[in-house]
């Protein structure tokens, strides 16, 4: 996953701040703040108090005193700066390079324009943070219980204990969130506080608000009391949890609720791989296909990145492997064996497979899941996109 780009936006309220804040959220892997100009004083853009990579300043009226109030004493940016103002202003853009601009545009910016200067930064930031940065995997399940939760659990444990990963795993149900469970730990609210406290979290904070399971896993999650809607976490909160969250760890795992809102967007938008859990039934094939559509057409998820899941598989099911391969060309499948009472037994004792029984047939699914999930598409070329791999090449016959 590409760091997230953290763009300050600047400007005095009106259209073209409207606009240009439109542009910005548009751009997937960007993390945007806005501060106004005149009302509650101007931002100093040589000493930003916020966290940043980049700083778009929009000033679309008297930009003389703009400059004076966001540059005192003629000093300049200390962060990338672009600056969309008046075009054919000779002297705006004068001031704009002595205060450190490395572009400006005329108003109304182009769109293209704009993304292509940010997609620059971007990449910029990606390499000067050293081009590495937490791997995503989302777990959701098509139908509710199909076993995305046990799914997540499991992955997440076989990558800190069997790879030695510093893996995180994040439980976004807020309301009925139970993983500590799986692992014989009591819930606690450190996901909700860490949300609402995310303008200070760095990553000596962020201690506060985690557990600790003796595989080296790290769980942060909400607690099982108390409601939490949907609309009360913001996507910008989420997207800068993830951001401190990314400098923190090298896997990041997420158990998502069976629904798509903003903050489960803004998760799927980071995510590298997209766990899709399913049973092989008709109702479950339909709502698979139902939500890969929405992941990939309306959600903008490349279809490589997403992984069907079938758990639960059994080789004289009416609803075959097959039939999900062929409904789902484009998307990776991947088989879990039936093996309930195992399962039940590693919930129940809190103990997860790899730690009560590795060399289970179900154990050695999930590992050639994280094999699959952590092997990028172009790079399995012994897996033809679309074609069912590991347990399920038994089931074909």
């Amino acid at each position: 996953m590409r760091h997230p780009l953290r763009v300050l936006l600047v400007g005095a309220p009106g259209a073209a701040l409207s606009a240009t804040e439109a542009t910005l959220r548009a751009r997937p892997q960007m993390l945007v703040t806005t501060q106004l100009l005149g009302n509650g004083g101007t931002p100093v853009l040589s000493e930003p108090q916020e966290r940043c990579d980049a700083i778009v300043l929009v000033v679309d009226g008297a930009w003389q005193g703009v400059f004076q109030r966001c540059f005192p004493g003629g000093a300049s940016a200390r962060h990338p700066l672009l600056v969309l103002g008046v075009a054919d202003d000779m002297e705006l853009i004068r001031t704009a390079m002595r205060a450190g601009a490395r572009d400006f545009f005329p108003l109304p910016a182009r769109t293209e324009e704009l993304s292509t200067a940010l997609d620059r930064l971007a990449r910029e930031e990606h390499e000067r943070r050293g081009g590495l940065s937490a791997r995503v995997t989302a777990f959701i399940n098509a139908k509710g219980g199909s076993g995305a939760s046990f799914c997540a659990v499991n992955f997440a444990h076989m990558l800190a204990k069997g790879l030695k990963r510093h893996a995180l795993l994040l439980d976004f149900e807020m309301q009925f969130g139970t993983l500590p469970t799986y692992f014989d730990l009591q819930s606690r609210n450190g996901l909700i506080r860490a949300l609402e406290q995310v303008d200070a979290l760095d990553m000596a904070a962020l201690q506060g608000y985690t557990q600790a399971h003796d595989s080296g896993l790290t769980l942060l999650t909400p607690a099982a009391e108390g409601l939490v809607l949907p609309e009360d976490i913001p996507e910008a909160a989420v997207g800068k949890l993830f951001a401190v969250l990314d400098e923190a760890y090298e896997e990041l795992v997420v158990d998502l609720p069976r629904r798509i809102d903003h903050g489960t967007a803004a998760v799927l938008d980071r995510s590298d791989a997209v766990m899709v859990v399913a049973q092989q039934t008709v109702v479950h094939l339909q709502d698979t296909k139902r939500l890969a559509a929405l992941l990939i057409e309306s959600l903008g998820v490349p279809a490589e990145r997403i992984i069907v899941v079938l758990n639960r598989c059994e080789r004289r099911n009416e609803v075959r492997t097959r039939d999900f391969a062929e409904a789902l060309p484009a998307c990776r499948i991947q088989t879990l064996p039936n093996d309930y009472h195992r399962a039940r037994q590693s919930i129940d004792l809190g103990v997860p497979l790899f730690d009560s029984d590795p060399r289970s047939p179900l154990a050695k699914a999930i590992k050639e899941l994280v094999d699959l999930a952590t092997t990028p598409p172009a790079a399995a070329g012994e897996h033809p996109r679309g074609t069912p791999l590991g347990w399920l090449h038994g089931l074909r016959r």
